[in-house]
Order: structure tokens, then C-alpha cells, then sequence
């Protein structure tokens, strides 16, 4: 076997790839290279190590990561329509299904995406709300420098969607 074929693309079978795909260790060349960032899936609680690449080749990018990139959009997309229910609120929700396991969150930047990450495990699951929701901050000292480090845990549910906004349209109704 020549030197030349050894380091051919996998893709357009040019000379000189000089990349290698994560998921099938073929040679490719930097203009058919697919990169994610390692961000791309942080919302997940465990990546799959067909995920955990950063370089692709075009065939393992469309038959493995495009499919995982469109469910997590959607998943993303259920997520930030959950309904979220705090265990300081006065009214509980009446729910049809609640999970068994709490989701956990530790150590996120800001409130917001605490949140929007314990809702995105109870999407995942196929919930549309979290219910009993506690979230909290820490203060974390470092001599001078301070930062917050924020927590949270939730019980996945499934609530009535048209029972809440008939409520809600009630309550506006009342005051």
C-alpha cells in the first residue's frame, strides 16, 4: 500500500488528509472535517462516547451526530415550555404521572439555567413539568474573588396543560 492511500479522505478521496474522524479513525482532509464543540451536548447528564468526539468524518457526522443533534434540539425546545411548580407555592398542581427519581443539578452558573436543566431531564424522561422544586445558591469564596454556585432538585411530572391555563384564566378572572 502507497504512502498516498494510507492518508486519502475519506470522504472526497484527496490526498494528505490529515484529520482523523473520532468514531471511525478514517483519515480525512481539513475542508470535509465536521467539528462540535464540547458544549454541543452539555445538557445531557451522560454523553454517549459515539458523541464524545469533537472531529468527524461527513458519513459517521450524518449517520450518528445529526440524529443526536435534532433529538436534543427537540428536547431543548419540550424543555423550555415545562412547567415549573416551586414547593413555596400555596396551590400544587393536580398531576397525572410523577416520576420516582428527583433530577439533580449541581454546580450551574445562574438560577435560569438550573432550572432550564432539571426541566430538560424531565423532558427527556417525556414529563411536561417539575414539580416540588427547590433551587439554591452557594457562595463560594476564593480571598477576594466570589462566585455563586447554584443547585437544585425537582421530581418530574406530567400535569394537565388545559387544567392550568383554565385555572389561570379563572384566577385572572377573581382578581
Amino acid at each position: 500500500m502507497s504512502e498516498t492511500s494510507q492518508n486519502q479522505c475519506v470522504s472526497c478521496r484527496k490526498p494528505k488528509a490529515s484529520k482523523k474522524c473520532g468514531l471511525c479513525e478514517g483519515d480525512v482532509c481539513k475542508s470535509c472535517l465536521q467539528f462540535i464543540e464540547p458544549t454541543t451536548f452539555s445538557f445531557l447528564p451522560e454523553l454517549p462516547p459515539e458523541l464524545s468526539h469533537t472531529h468527524y468524518c461527513s458519513g459517521c457526522y450524518g449517520s450518528t451526530v445529526e440524529p443526536a443533534l435534532v433529538s436534543y434540539g427537540e428536547t431543548m425546545e419540550l424543555a423550555k415550555t415545562v412547567f415549573v411548580f416551586f414547593t413555596t407555592q400555596k396551590r400544587r398542581p393536580t398531576t397525572l404521572k410523577r416520576g420516582l427519581e428527583q433530577v439533580r443539578v449541581v454546580a450551574c452558573a445562574d438560577r435560569d439555567e438550573t432550572i432550564l436543566r432539571m426541566a430538560f431531564l424531565a423532558a427527556r424522561e417525556g414529563h411536561n413539568a417539575i414539580v416540588e422544586t427547590e433551587v439554591d445558591c452557594k457562595k463560594l469564596r476564593n480571598e477576594g474573588y466570589q462566585k455563586s454556585e447554584w443547585r437544585g432538585v425537582a421530581f418530574p411530572a406530567t400535569v394537565d396543560a388545559s387544567k392550568l391555563d383554565r385555572e389561570a384564566l379563572r384566577d385572572e378572572e377573581y382578581y
